[in-house]
C-alpha cells in the first residue's frame, strides 16, 4: 500500500486525487501546506482536505518517517521546486504536477536532490494518450517511413477558462505562474515530439503574443505561440498553441499531431481521438482510439506510476524527460526576447525568468 500525501492543492489536486482514492494499492494520508504560505493558498489547502475528509497537517507532519511514501506537488508552478526538493531531501518519492519548475536552474536543482536522496522525481505528462501511443506504434512499424516533420496544434479554450483553471492568476500572474501560456502548455507538444522522434530538440525560434485573453493582457503574458524546432538529424518540428477564444474540440483543450514521412503521413486527432494515415496513394486507414486524451493520458500514467514505485521502480517518463521539454520552453523565451533562433545549451538561453 502506497501512503500518499498532498503537498499543497492550489492546482490540480482534484484532478488526481479520485485516482489515488479509487486505486487498492494506494490510500491518501493527508494534505499539508506551508505555514508562511499566503492566506489563499493556505484556505484553498483547507478547503480540499475539508471536502475530502483529510486531515490538514503541517510539512514536517506529513514529511515525518512513516507518514507516507509518496507525495503530490500541486501547488503554483513557482513552487513546484522548492517542495519537490523539501519532499526528496526527506527521502519521499514525489509527483510534481505541470510544469516540474519554472526554469532550467530549478529543475537541475530537483535532480541533485532526487541523486542525493535516493528518492524518485515523477512529473504529470500525456505521453500515455491513447492517439499519441498509436502514433508512436506506427511509426515504429515504419508505414511513415522516416519522420521528417512533426506538427503540433494546441488550443486551450477561452470558454472554459473559468473552470479549467482553480484560479486564473495561477496561469497569467508570473509570481504564481512563472510565465505564460508557453510555460504551462509547451511541455505537452515538446514531449510528444520526443517521443514520436526519438529525437532532441537542437535548435528554437518563436514568436509570441496576447491575441484573446483580457487576464493575459493585463498580466503581460502570452497567450498565444508559434514554435519553430530543429531537431538532430535536420528533423523539423512547428507548434502552434494559444488560450483561444474558442477552440476546436469540445472540451477545455483540444490537440492534433501530424508526422510528416518519407513515405508517408498520419494525423492523430488527440481531441475525438482517432489517427488517419495516408500514403502516396491516398488515404490508407483511419482508425478510432477509445478514451479523450484530457483524461485517460493522466490516468494511464497514474496507473503506470502507481505500478512502478510499488515495484520499487520510476514510470518511463523521467525527471530529466520533463527537464528537456523545460529547456526548449526556455530557449523559446529567449528567441521571443532577443528575436533570434536559439541553439539548446548556449551562454544566455537560461535564467529568463529568474531575471524577472
Amino acid at each position: 500500500m502506497i501512503r500518499v500525501g498532498f503537498l499543497s492543492a492550489v492546482r490540480h489536486a482534484e484532478s488526481y486525487f479520485p485516482t489515488f482514492l479509487a486505486d487498492p494499492r494506494t490510500t491518501v494520508v493527508g494534505v499539508a501546506e506551508e505555514s508562511d504560505a499566503a492566506e489563499w493558498i493556505q484556505s484553498d489547502s483547507r478547503r480540499f482536505a475539508g471536502q475530502h475528509g483529510l486531515p490538514l497537517m503541517s510539512v514536517a507532519e506529513l514529511l515525518a518517517p512513516g507518514v507516507c511514501d509518496l507525495v503530490v506537488a500541486c501547488s503554483e508552478p513557482t513552487r513546484h521546486a522548492a517542495l519537490a526538493i523539501t519532499a526528496l531531501d526527506a527521502g519521499i518519492d514525489v509527483l510534481i504536477d505541470k510544469p516540474v519548475a519554472v526554469n532550467v536552474a530549478e529543475a537541475d536543482r530537483i535532480l541533485a536532490a532526487q541523486e542525493r536522496s535516493g528518492a524518485v522525481a515523477c512529473v504529470v505528462n500525456r505521453l500515455r494518450s491513447p492517439a499519441v501511443e498509436r502514433l508512436r506504434g506506427w511509426i515504429d512499424a515504419g508505414h511513415l517511413g522516416l519522420p521528417l516533420h512533426v506538427d503540433v496544434e494546441w488550443f486551450a479554450s477561452g470558454a472554459h477558462f473559468s473552470t479549467s483553471v482553480e484560479r486564473p492568476e495561477l496561469v497569467t500572474d508570473p509570481e504564481l505562474s512563472g510565465g505564460g501560456e508557453l510555460l504551462n502548455f509547451l511541455l505537452y507538444p515538446v514531449d510528444y515530439i520526443r517521443f514520436l522522434t526519438g529525437l532532441e530538440v537542437v535548435e528554437v525560434y518563436a514568436e509570441a503574443a496576447t491575441l484573446f485573453q483580457q487576464p493575459h493582457r493585463d498580466a503581460g503574458v502570452e497567450d498565444s505561440a508559434v514554435v519553430s524546432l530543429l531537431l538532430e538529424n535536420g528533423v523539423t518540428a512547428t507548434v502552434t498553441l494559444a488560450r483561444a477564444a474558442a477552440a476546436p474540440g469540445h472540451g477545455p483543450v483540444s490537440s492534433s499531431v501530424r508526422v510528416l514521412g518519407s513515405h508517408g503521413h498520419a494525423v492523430a486527432d488527440d481531441d475525438k481521438p482517432a489517427i488517419a494515415v495516408y500514403r502516396t496513394d491516398g488515404l490508407q486507414t483511419a482508425r478510432p482510439v477509445s478514451g479523450a486524451s484530457s483524461v485517460v493520458a493522466v490516468t494511464r500514467y497514474l496507473d503506470e506510476l502507481i505500478g512502478a514505485l510499488s515495484a520499487g521502480g520510476a514510470p518511463k517518463y523521467t525527471l530529466k524527460d520533463a527537464r528537456a521539454s523545460l529547456a526548449v520552453t526556455e530557449a523559446c523565451y529567449c528567441a521571443i526576447r532577443d528575436a533570434r533562433p536559439i541553439t539548446l545549451g548556449e551562454e544566455g538561453a537560461r535564467g529568463r525568468r529568474s531575471e524577472q
